[in-house]
């Protein structure tokens, strides 16, 4: 039943990428979608440059996205760009794809491929190291931007999501620059665990305590494992 199931996510994906035509068609993982929707646009910053052509949940538990580029767009997009959900600007009610575009002249991505995507914080963390900005006011707001987006959600639920940023920090943690370490040590870190302990008030169920516990410690393990 697994493979079938891969299989017809795979006629999925091809039938919704054969509508881009002569555009760039390819695919973004999330391990959640955040409501987007198909036909939702693609945006680098306020330029449109592509729509979401569908939208796959796959037997492994997260989702493919197919997106369609308009081909004079192609070349502002390598492999190097990082892929986030966010609030529409201009469409109310409605989310993007936003793109954080790295230029395609040295790794283009490939028409069919697929790419990774990452939450919005941590898309905001990237941004920060490639500038090198000092700043980091605007990091902190997406994180408690990002919380209170959650806030309509079981507080389990609250929690899965929280380990899935941290498990997220952790594979990325290697890549990081010393000042994009030190913002996540001063600035992150510490919002993340005032989230850590609003959830200790909330769940009670032994069982939730040995989650929030293995939270607590992957926290730590972020901040041993950091080289500032």
């Amino acid at each position: 039943m697994r493979v079938g199931l891969k299989c017809w996510g795979w006629v999925l994906m091809v039938f919704f990428l054969a509508g881009c035509g002569g555009d760039l068609d390819f695919t973004v993982r999330f391990d959640a979608i955040e409501a987007l929707r198909t036909e939702d646009r693609v945006l680098v910053e306020s330029t449109v440059i592509g729509s979401v052509a569908g939208i796959e949940y796959t037997a492994q538990g997260d989702y493919r996205v197919a997106v369609c580029i308009e081909r004079r767009h192609a070349d502002t997009l390598g492999r190097e760009s990082v892929f986030y959900i966010d609030a529409d600007p201009h469409k109310p009610g409605r989310k993007a794809l936003m793109v954080l575009a790295a230029p395609a002249s040295r790794d283009p991505i490939g028409d069919g491929e697929t790419m990774e995507g990452t939450a919005k914080w941590a898309a905001r963390i990237q941004h920060l190291t490639r500038r090198m900005e000092n700043a980091v006011a605007g990091v902190a707001d997406e994180i408690d931007r990002y919380w209170q987006d959650l806030q309509d959600l079981p507080s389990s639920e609250q929690a899965r999501r929280l380990e899935a940023e941290l498990d997220r920090i952790l594979a990325e943690l290697k890549r990081l620059s010393a000042a994009a370490q030190r913002h996540l040590k001063t600035e992150i870190l510490p919002r993340l665990r005032e989230q850590l302990e609003a959830l200790r008030q909330q769940l009670s169920l032994p069982e939730d305590g040995d989650q929030l516990d293995r939270l607590e410690d992957k926290l730590d393990r972020i901040d041993r494992e950091m080289q500032v």
